[in-house]
């Protein structure tokens, strides 16, 4: 089942700087956004996805962009019978022009939702809203909406339900492991800046690093920078909220990417030595 909604886009936004001087006349394509459904009811949740074809050249965002660049926004305050509501994003892949390096996906992308009814036994209308950046030479800021009925009775869609786990498949599952570790913290109290030396196994099978910080922190894309003992080494540089004093409690999630699978490993800043 596709359930299939209204993309509208607002003004243009240069995000890499100026805007080039031919952007008066630059054509924005047209794009569509659908909710696809899997049918049915799974362990108390309903399988949907959110489907956005991007236009060839064109990308948009991961939930962290990066050096640049628009996250996606959910709103489903119109829904009925919904009580909770997650996005799953997959792995994306790396992006750098002049301006810096961002995280993004390109062509067809589906993020899977896991939506739970408020009263398991009733259906459940999903509306959802979701502002993203539709990005080239500038970046369009980009509202979709889009709306599904989910009936607990409804026949299974397997299509569907083939689609979406295509994509369940790549985003990253939780580790807890030594493939990662952070060797080297330094920070600035003075400055709320910082850096992180990070080292990653690799027999082969990795792709690339990721990271997200929590709340009021921001960590830069992990710069490569050289590979030996069998272990790939990144940098990643920090900055901390006004006043910060220290790393204490701060949390980095790392998503580290290979060829056939996606994990997601969390390090607490204030287990490294500075």
């Amino acid at each position: 089942m596709k359930i299939f909604g209204l993309l509208r886009f607002a003004f243009l936004l240069p995000l890499f700087g100026g805007l080039p001087a031919h952007a008066s006349a630059f054509e924005v394509p047209s794009a569509d956004a659908r909710l696809i459904v899997a049918g049915g009811i799974e362990n108390g949740a309903y399988r949907v996805a959110l489907e956005l074809d991007l236009p060839d050249g064109w990308h948009t965002y991961w939930r962290n962009p990066g050096d640049a660049g628009i996250p996606p926004i959910f709103d489903v305050a119109r829904s009925e019978n919904l009580q909770d509501f997650n996005v799953e994003y997959p792995a994306p892949v790396r992006y750098t022009d002049g301006a810096g390096t961002s995280m993004i996906y390109k062509g067809r992308l589906l993020l899977p939702i896991r939506a739970v009814p408020a009263r398991p036994g009733e259906p459940v209308t999903l509306a959802v809203r979701v502002l993203y950046g539709l990005c080239a030479e500038v970046c369009v800021p980009a509202e979709a909406e889009v709306t599904a009925r989910l009936d607990p009775d409804s026949a299974v869609d397997q299509a569907a339900k083939d689609d979406i786990a295509v994509f369940e498949a790549r985003v990253p599952v939780r580790a807890d492991d030594a493939r990662l570790t952070i060797d080297h913290l330094g920070f600035d109290a003075k400055t709320a800046k910082g850096s992180a030396d990070v080292s990653v196994a690799d027999d082969g099978r990795l792709v690339d690093l990721f990271v997200t910080a929590p709340a009021k922190w921001y960590a830069a894309p992990p710069a490569p920078v050289r590979a030996d003992g069998g272990r790939r080494r990144f940098a990643v540089a920090l900055e901390g909220p006004s006043g910060a004093t220290g790393t204490n409690g701060v949390e980095l999630n790392f998503t580290l990417v290979e060829k056939d699978r996606a994990y997601e490993i969390i390090r607490r800043l204030d287990a490294v030595a500075e």
